[in-house]
């Protein structure tokens, strides 16, 4: 009986050891950039919810299970002034469909190189109402005691979501159709 007792109590501390954890959003710094036919442009999201699930043991990241960011359309700021904003917000379908979201549905592998890990992933990303699997590949580091950091980017393209491309002077200023998505997200373990 005890033996059976201690391989019980064993294989309930080695699940415990492998669990996974909730993780919260601690900060976050995330830009899209993109061309247009008179200049480049430049927009900050200042606006982004983010929660995981991901195992972590001695400092090392052992799986990420899960993975969600939300961005609201209207936090989305231009260092070109309100006029474009307006264009961006009406481009996004952004009153009908107020937020953009990434949900993880895959993780393809984690391979360690040096002192971060190189994350293959799959999932949703929605843009305007329109969702569309996309591939996203992220470095992740342990920055502290339970704080896992990812940073990235992803080009877009604006048609794969049918975004009409913003414009200005009746056409005569167009935004180009590919966009970079770069992002700086530090994921806190829940208390």
């Amino acid at each position: 009986m005890k033996a059976l007792t201690g391989a019980v109590a064993l294989f309930l501390a080695l699940q415990c050891l492998g669990a996974s954890e909730k993780h919260t959003l601690k900060t976050v710094s995330m830009k899209i950039e993109g061309t247009s036919t008179l200049h480049d442009w430049t927009t900050k999201v200042n606006t982004v919810r983010a929660n995981g699930d991901f195992t972590v043991q001695n400092d090392q990241l052992i799986e990420v299970v899960s993975m969600w960011v939300q961005a609201d359309a209207k936090s989305i700021v231009s260092e070109k002034g309100d006029d474009m904003d307006e264009k961006i917000y009406e481009a996004l379908k952004a009153e009908e469909h107020p937020t953009i979201t990434f949900n993880l549905s895959t993780v393809k592998s984690i391979t360690k190189t040096g002192s971060e890990w190189i994350v293959e992933t799959k999932g949703d990303l929605t843009i305007a109402g329109n969702k569309q699997s996309i591939d996203l590949t992220v470095k992740a580091s342990i920055i502290e005691s339970g704080v896992v950091r990812f940073t990235g980017t992803k080009k877009i393209k604006m048609s794969q979501f049918n975004i009409d491309r913003p414009s200005a002077m009746l056409g005569l200023i167009k935004s180009g159709d590919e966009v970079v998505i770069t992002f700086d997200v530090s994921m806190k373990k829940n208390s």
